[in-house]
């Protein structure tokens, strides 16, 4: 099916099963967010907009998605504005680098720790 055919049916699905639709239109990328762009202005297909939106940003469109959302902030209805700051945040959270794991080489043994020198029998004997 082509994204034309997927916005005609998330435009016209019930708004409980428009979801199911969100991510085979997100995988077409920027294209996607251009095909829903004009719904963020929709009472009906606003939030529906976003989370496209949001998943493309979340899945490498991040500058594109988060410029569209941003600029969207003062045209989508007011119920849906806290779904857009909500997008804007996913997005950023997916495209922090991630912290490096600390790595154990197998063939090195693990590090000793060396135990506290007031240990809890300690304490005891000196009670």
């Amino acid at each position: 099916m082509d994204l034309a055919a997927l916005l005609e049916d998330a435009r016209t699905a019930p708004t409980g099963r428009r979801i199911e639709l969100r991510d085979r239109i997100a995988a077409y990328g920027i294209p996607a967010i251009e095909g829903v762009r004009q719904w963020l202005g929709d009472k009906r297909l606003s939030a529906f907009a976003v989370r496209v939106i949001e998943r493309v940003g979340v899945d490498g469109e991040a500058v594109v998605a988060g410029r569209v959302l941003r600029s969207s902030r003062t045209t989508v209805p007011e119920s849906v504005r806290g779904d857009v700051e909500w997008a804007l945040q996913r997005i950023k959270a997916a495209t922090r680098p991630a912290l490096p794991r600390q790595v154990v080489s197998p063939s090195l043994p693990a590090p000793r720790r060396e135990a506290p020198l007031y240990t809890v029998d300690a304490r005891r004997q000196a009670g």
